[in-house]
């Protein structure tokens, strides 16, 4: 062997030792940044998203990307499940909104009398649908992951090392999503598969909650499945009238949270008093101030569920959405919340 070949041997050789040296070392300071991210989710991203009053932005910004970026830190640390929690429930609220528009148009082809294009909308609103129980079926397994098996004997410790009630926030955000992500999939057609039990269990999970801490919310998500699941309801339980007492601590608190939940109810059991009598609310409470401080986004959920619930009785009896600001008056109302007055010529102009 010459020299020269000798040397090039030697060069090659310290190369590629650099080069695993180099790459052994970015693979180092993967693990102290995703914990870094980690916490810094936790303590700032999460509360920033929560008082947040741009609810879009929110959920199809922070949801979606912080769910890809933190999702990646599950191949070198352990799952981040309390972040991951939080962000896969902001992107299911993101494509649920595809869902819901996707709805809204089936509303409108059948009210102008245009079948096949009915069925092409409900197709991309069911699409749209099992995106989003696919979404909170991770809510579910990313809660029970952080907190444990809800819905049995005992309550999951929800103590925070920061000293704040994140945890209590994420835990029952967590177990409505997961009835909420059962809903979805019964309307994909239960193509995800979610369990059944999952409402009962989230029923049983928020007497782990303080219900007026919580605005009402605990005991509002139980009345939900007491209505929603059949042989749930315990003897002398009076779901609406519990919903209605879940409203009004909601109101005192400037929380829409729970007027939301009973118009969900309300549609449900196809009680349209109620689900009116109850956007009615949640726009009263969304308008009367805004006590929701660090906890905004929350009422913008439920001003914007209201607001599809509102669209959908608008489209089914004129063919288009509830007027510009104008939750809370629905058609023959006298509020004067009308288009009768639109000029289609205008737009011409």
């Amino acid at each position: 062997m010459n020299t020269k070949t000798a040397r090039q041997i030697v060069l090659g050789t310290a190369s590629a030792g650099l080069a695993a040296v180099l790459l052994s070392g970015c693979g180092l300071i993967y693990k102290p940044v995703g914990h870094t991210l980690n916490h810094y989710s936790l303590d700032e991203a999460v509360p920033y998203a929560l008082s947040s009053g741009d609810l879009d932005k929110t959920t199809c910004g922070t949801g979606l990307a912080l769910s890809q970026l933190m999702g990646s830190f599950s191949r070198v640390i352990s799952r981040p499940s309390r972040t991951l929690l939080s962000t896969n429930l902001l992107a299911a609220m993101c494509s649920e909104a595809q869902a819901q528009d996707a709805h809204l148009l089936v509303l409108r082809a059948l009210h102008n009398g245009e079948t096949d294009t009915a069925r092409d909308d409900r197709i991309i609103a069911q699409r749209w649908e099992r995106i989003t129980a696919l979404r909170r079926y991770q809510v579910y397994r990313d809660t029970v992951d952080a907190y444990g098996e809800f819905g049995g004997q005992s309550c999951p410790d929800l103590s925070n090392e920061m000293g704040t009630d994140l945890d209590e926030l994420q835990f029952m955000t967590g177990v409505l999503t997961s009835v909420q992500g059962l809903l979805s999939d019964i309307r994909a057609n239960s193509s995800v598969g979610i369990p059944q039990n999952v409402a009962a269990e989230a029923g049983r999970a928020v007497s782990c909650l303080d219900n007026r801490k919580w605005w009402g919310l605990p005991e509002a998500l139980e009345a939900v499945v007491w209505l929603s699941v059949p042989g749930n309801q315990p003897d002398g339980a009076d779901p609406w009238g519990q919903l209605e007492r879940s409203v009004a601590i909601g109101r005192e608190q400037g929380m829409a949270l729970p007027a939301m939940l009973y118009a969900i109810a309300a549609y449900g059991q196809s009680d349209t008093a109620r689900e009116k009598q109850a956007i009615k609310a949640v726009a009263e409470i969304y308008n009367q101030n805004d006590t929701a401080g660090r906890f905004q986004i929350l009422n913008e959920v439920a001003y914007s569920q209201a607001q599809y619930l509102s669209d959908r009785i608008w489209m089914e009896a004129e063919g288009h959405r509830t007027p510009l600001i104008a939750l809370g008056s629905f058609p023959g109302d006298s509020s004067g919340a009308s288009d009768d007055d639109f000029d289609a010529g205008s737009f011409l102009e």
